[in-house]
């Protein structure tokens, strides 16, 4: 029984993923969709067809098909088509009433009456007034023979009042209308075999039925609606199901390795004990009586970075080396954790000191440092004058270079500003733009949320990601932000254009959308 429980829960978990992937506001392939519309083609001529016979013949219609052919919906769509003022159904399956003594009970409750010879009275009045009555039966191949053998009796009866006989049955019923006991020169049965849907037909029940769920038939691309049509050879109701099937096929991948995590997490008792042994670990760490190691401050170099060195006596001072690679990043090593590097003013303050004195170029004393590491100096390369931007240096004075080592401090301040040279997802596209674009264009559907914020935070986090922006609109009634990227002509341009995207944004499973369904669900 739990097994059972923990099955139908995650049944409920995909199509809940299923739904808020698509932005479905329902299944689209469910039995009995809401909003459903009968799919005329291929059925709407046997549907004209049942009502012709039944007002000008009084044989017996029976109209055949495999599980799934829609058989129930012709059924419901001729008795909702029937004019209540001229005709009073009956409507009953064969699974529920399959003998032929629970079918007679069934007939005379409904029309008040004793037994089926009062029903033929019945049906002689009814048609003294202007209507005709319809005995409609579903499922009729689980009737037994004497219960379809009572039905052909009543819609022979010698009267043009006799009631119009109507059974929707799969193709095992024809052994038992052979059984049928008719005289041989009577033309008593019409038999209409339903034929499915052509790969066109298909596309357009596909369409109809993605459209009243809030989405369209660009959800699925030609070989996905060719594979639908060829494993569910046309019938409608294996159309349902394989369309279903190829479309959770699409999320598949990215939810199931997060549903297998969750079923081996361990439980929140033991994650909590976990955190307080941690924690305890730390604390006794912390109070230990050795030292802590120095810290490496690692901070990223813009490029042309070079080296300088200290001339003079090595031996005098500290020294500090920064790295010769243009992409390299530098090192400070200190024995205090937190020992914070010079600020550029500082360095200003003292490049400008030896500048003031004039006294023939001679050094000033080095600034007192942490006690590092000694290392050797690379050879001699000129710094490069634009480290020190708010004060420069008077020509006339050599520069000291005691102060170049001095000036690497002022690297995170030029190492900060690189992000927000990044920026250019600012101008993202909104609501308006997705208005002005034709309804045949498309683009790429990367993300949907319910927090605007988080929407303009994943717009912000592509830095090299271009023609990014979001709409808003509604899901389950409640606010929706989507995040699109690109403006491409068709849906293979936008599927090329999906294999171009950064791998973070190619595991988010980004589908072509056109700009027309976008435009519909704007708010």
């Amino acid at each position: 029984m739990s097994e059972q429980r923990e099955v139908d829960m995650g049944d409920l978990s995909s199509t809940e993923d299923y739904l808020i992937h698509y932005q479905l506001r329902h299944d689209p392939f469910m039995a009995r969709a809401p909003g459903f519309r009968f799919f005329t083609p291929k059925r709407k001529p046997v549907l004209a067809q049942l009502h012709h016979m039944a007002h000008f013949s009084e044989q017996l219609q029976v109209v055949v098909g495999p599980p799934g052919a829609g058989k129930t919906l012709l059924r419901q769509a001729m008795v909702a088509s029937c004019n209540k003022d001229k005709v009073q159904c009956v409507v009953t399956s064969g699974r529920e009433q399959a003998d032929v003594g629970a079918l007679t009970r069934l007939l005379c409750q409904a029309l008040n009456v004793a037994d089926t010879r009062a029903l033929l009275e019945r049906a002689e009045q009814l048609h003294a007034t202007g209507m005709q009555l319809y005995l409609v039966v579903d499922d009729a191949h689980c009737l037994e023979p004497e219960a379809i053998q009572l039905l052909a009796d009543l819609s022979q009866a010698d009267s043009r009042a006799a009631p119009r006989v109507f059974l929707f049955a799969e193709e095992s019923i024809g052994e038992a209308l052979e059984a049928v006991d008719m005289p041989a020169a009577r033309v008593w049965l019409q038999l209409l075999e339903l034929a499915p849907f052509n790969l066109e037909e298909t596309r357009d029940y596909l369409a109809q039925r993605l459209e009243a769920a809030g989405q369209g038939i660009e959800l699925l691309d030609d070989a996905q609606v060719g594979r639908i049509h060829q494993d569910s050879g046309g019938w409608p109701g294996a159309i349902n199901r394989v369309a279903r099937q190829v479309m959770m096929e699409e999320i598949e991948e990215p939810v199931r390795p997060v549903r297998q995590r969750q079923a081996v997490a361990l439980p929140m008792r033991s994650l909590v004990a976990l955190v307080l042994v941690g924690i305890g670990v730390t604390i006794a760490w912390m109070m230990g009586g050795d030292e802590p190691e120095p810290t490496r401050t690692v901070i990223s170099l813009p490029d042309q970075v070079a080296s300088v060195d200290v001339t003079g006596d090595a031996t005098d001072g500290p020294m500090l080396q920064m790295p010769s690679e243009t992409s390299g990043t530098l090192e400070r090593i200190a024995e205090e954790p937190d020992a914070e590097p010079l600020v550029a003013t500082e360095v200003a303050r003292e490049r400008r000191a030896p500048a003031a004195d004039g006294d023939n170029g001679q050094l000033p004393e080095p600034v007192a440092m942490p006690e590092p590491v000694r290392i050797e100096a690379p050879p001699v390369v000129a710094a490069p004058e634009p480290i020190v931007a708010d004060t420069p240096a008077p020509s006339a004075v050599p520069q000291p270079p005691t102060a170049a080592p001095q000036a690497a401090p002022a690297t995170p301040s030029t190492a900060s500003a690189r992000p927000a040279a990044s920026g250019a997802n600012a101008a993202y596209r909104q609501a308006d733009w997705y208005r002005q674009r034709a309804a045949s264009e498309y683009a790429l559907q990367l993300l949907g949320t319910r927090s605007r914020q988080a929407a303009l935070d994943f717009i912000n986090a592509q830095s090299g990601v271009a023609d990014l922006g979001y709409f808003e609109t509604q899901h389950e009634g409640q606010p929706w932000f989507v995040v699109t990227q690109g403006r491409y002509a068709g849906r293979a341009q936008a599927q090329q254009g999906a294999g171009q995207l950064p791998e973070s944004l190619r595991k988010l499973q980004p589908w072509p959308r056109s700009m027309g369904s976008i435009q519909q669900s704007l708010r």
